[in-house]
Parts: C-alpha cells; structure tokens; sequence
C-alpha cells in the first residue's frame, strides 16, 4: 500500500481491491468513511502519457450537446449561488480547447449588446449556438468583459492564473486530480476570500456499493479518471483548504463552495 490514509478526508479506515479487465489491472482504496475511491499511485499514467491522452480531446462548441451541457453547467451554478459581485471568472483545468471560457466570452459580448429580443428563447427550443448563447445572456447574471475571463491548465495554459477571483469553475476535472487536497488547494489559490468555486466531477452513484459495481461504471474506464468522489469526499476536500460547503447545484455533479480562509499549507495524507 502506497498510502495508509484517505486522499479525500484524511481517515486511516481504507480498504484495497483489484480491478481485472482485458487490457489491465489497477488497484483502487475505497476509504470507509466518505465512501470515496482513489486509484493507486503506482497505476497512474505518465505525464507524457496524460498530454497525450488530453490531446486527442475534442470538445468544442461546434458540438452542440456539449455546447448546451456547459450552458446547463453555468445556469445551475449561477441558480444556486447568492448575488455576488461578479468582477472575474477562472476555468480552472481549461484543456486543449477551452470552450467554457469562448462561451462565457460569447455570453458576456452578448449582454453588452443593444440589440433586444422580444421573445425569450426556451432552453428545450435551442437548436443552435446562437440560441444558447441568446438563452444564457438572459438567464444568467451580467458576466465580466472578456478581459476578466480566464483559463488554467497545468498542460495547456500552464501562465494562465489571473490572480484571485470571486468565481473559480472547476468541470470534469477534479477526477483528474491525482492528490485531492493539493487539487482543491488550487482552487483555493485561485478564489478570493468571499468568493465561489463550483466544482463539477461526476459523483459515485449512491447505489456502487461494492467493487464489481465499480468495475461496470464506465466513468473509471478513463485512464486520466483517478479520483471518485462522494459528496463527503467533496466536502471533507473543501473543508481542508477553508471552503464552507454550500451544497448541490444540481444532482448531476455540481457543488459549490464559499471560501472562509486559507489553510496554507495543505497536509496530503501518507
């Protein structure tokens, strides 16, 4: 064993079990308490190996499933927030082509133009980028210029942090965060006191209970996929770094969190 405590809440309670498939076998804990799972650090892909997987990605908003799944991400973050002063935006984890960041930029030219629409457009009537960027302007909150909308990747964007900002979005990619605390520290870094960060990976589903469960969840197939939360897990994660957990902005995955303070620096459990 690798590791004698949880990533995710620090408890000494985890328990190993081997995952077998045609093309490997990984080791995976499962801690006790939060019910969260890591991979084991000895199965992680180089960093050679993960550039290379996260190349090939290609979500854009030429698609436009995934262009409404980031519009569905914003409007449910935004729905379950407080007003807040809303000065700058950071896609933390923003990828080989950072497509929130171009939607939020379209969303926020959109809101600054004078031109009005007199019917409003119907989420389940979008059929076009257009539509949802028009749908988005809307509903959601006057956004920054674009100046204030930024992007980091430890691959892609490496001299992207703009500094703190009040709103830090975190979508699919938590799970690929191969220490949980020093990833949620990030996020921390990244937000100032007061401000948001909304973190999006998909949970386990309440009924995987058991490793052959785990086994058909195609989730795991991912090999950049190394960190599965639980809502504890995700809690237990904030808390460690000074976010107070303000609960579910939706039951697909997101959480979003209120930075209290800092607690610098963070302990990653052995």
């Amino acid at each position: 064993m690798l590791f004698s405590r949880c990533k995710f809440c620090g408890r000494e309670d985890i328990s190993s079990f081997l995952i077998v498939t045609r093309k490997r076998s990984c080791e995976y804990f499962r801690c006790s308490f939060c019910k969260a799972i890591s991979l084991s650090d000895k199965d992680f892909l180089s960093r050679s190996q993960q550039l290379q997987r996260y190349s090939h990605h290609n979500n854009t908003l030429e698609d436009l499933g995934y262009a409404k799944f980031l519009g569905e991400f914003l409007f449910n973050t935004f729905a379950a927030l407080p007003p807040f002063q809303l000065s700058g935006i950071l896609d933390y984890g923003s990828g080989p082509n950072p497509a929130l960041i171009q939607l939020l930029e379209l969303v926020s030219k959109r809101q600054r133009q004078e031109k009005t629409v007199e019917k409003s457009v119907l989420w389940q009537e979008i059929q076009s980028l257009e539509s949802c960027v028009e749908y988005l302007a809307q509903m959601l909150p006057v956004l920054p210029e674009k100046a204030f909308i930024g992007g980091w990747d430890p691959f892609f964007a490496p001299d992207g942090k703009k500094g703190q900002v009040p709103l830090v979005l975190c979508l699919e990619v938590a799970e690929h965060f191969e220490q949980p605390w020093e990833g949620f520290a990030g996020l921390a870094e990244c937000c100032c006191t007061g401000g948001f960060v909304a973190v999006g990976p998909l949970p386990i589903p309440d009924e995987m209970v058991t490793p052959d469960d785990f086994k058909k969840w195609w989730y795991k197939d991912d090999r950049t996929h190394v960190s599965f939360y639980t809502e504890k897990a995700m809690v237990a994660c904030g808390k460690n770094c000074g976010m107070e957990y303000l609960g579910k902005a939706s039951s697909r995955i997101f959480l979003s969190l209120q930075i209290q303070f800092k607690c610098f620096p963070v302990v990653v459990p052995q």
